[in-house]
């Protein structure tokens, strides 16, 4: 049974727009010690290519999905006790401290052992799986975060030994790029979305029946842009210029 108060993460199974969450405990992992902080990147994609020998402003192309990065910790000290031996987790020294950790339930007869932990986390995050040829798509889920995504990245940091050198502890950082594509992630956020005010600045070869095609998809409303602005002569757009692309109800015209 999940704990709805543990970062849990889970593979989904299956290929599909909507392929079914395992239920198989080898493709979970939850998260013995939830992460302190989490990182969310975003990424926006600019031109800066350079025409006719005069390098030209940035462009705008496209903004990625987000990335989101969290440390799990591996620690076979004995300091953060197993799974199985877990009783209060807030009473556990030198929990705050950490990260984050992951581990699946264990023999309690078995010690808990870094690589072997490692290589159940692999299992669910980085190895390939059936006829995908990549690693699987899996949910992040802790609390109100909730999330789909595919490993972009793991590092692994051994960070204690014991003196024949079996790894006490590490530390890996996985980063997750989102599992929607970069069309879906626009489409949902409409960045061009006809319902909302846009402030524009005029580049050399911009006209305004283009520039109304671009917000609205529709170059016939460059006439209303037009009239927002006191624009006379449409066709003499002077570069800088920053001209206002109003709200369009498309449904009433």
């Amino acid at each position: 049974m999940n704990d709805p108060t543990k970062l849990t993460i889970t593979a989904y199974t299956g290929t599909g727009d909507k392929p079914p969450l395992s239920t198989s405990p080898d493709d979970k992992y939850t998260a013995l010690v939830n992460p302190e902080t989490y990182v969310i990147k975003h990424t926006v994609n600019w031109s800066t290519a350079v025409t006719t020998g005069t390098p030209q402003d940035p462009k705008y192309i496209s903004t990625p999905p987000p990335s989101y990065q969290f440390d799990f910790l591996f620690d076979a000290t004995g300091i953060i006790p197993k799974p199985n031996d877990l009783g209060a987790l807030g009473q556990v020294p030198l929990v705050g401290a950490v990260a984050g950790a992951i581990s699946n339930l264990v023999n309690p007869s078995k010690p808990y052992d870094v690589m072997d932990e490692l290589e159940k986390f692999k299992k669910v995050v980085l190895y390939y799986n059936g006829d995908e040829h990549s690693p699987r798509v899996v949910n992040l889920l802790w609390g109100k975060l909730t999330f789909d995504g595919k490993l972009s990245s793991l590092n692994i940091s051994f960070k204690l030994f014991k003196p024949d050198g079996t790894p006490l502890r590490a530390v890996a950082t996985a980063a997750f790029m989102d599992a929607e594509t970069e069309k879906q992630w626009n489409d949902k956020y409409k960045p061009n979305s006809p319902d909302l005010t846009h402030i524009r600045q005029v580049k050399e070869g911009d006209t305004l029946p283009l520039m109304a095609y671009r917000i609205y998809g529709d170059a016939s409303y460059y006439l209303e842009v037009a009239r927002v602005n006191n624009i006379v002569n449409f066709r003499n757009l002077r570069p800088g210029d920053k001209i206002k692309f109003p709200p369009i109800n498309k449904s009433a015209t």
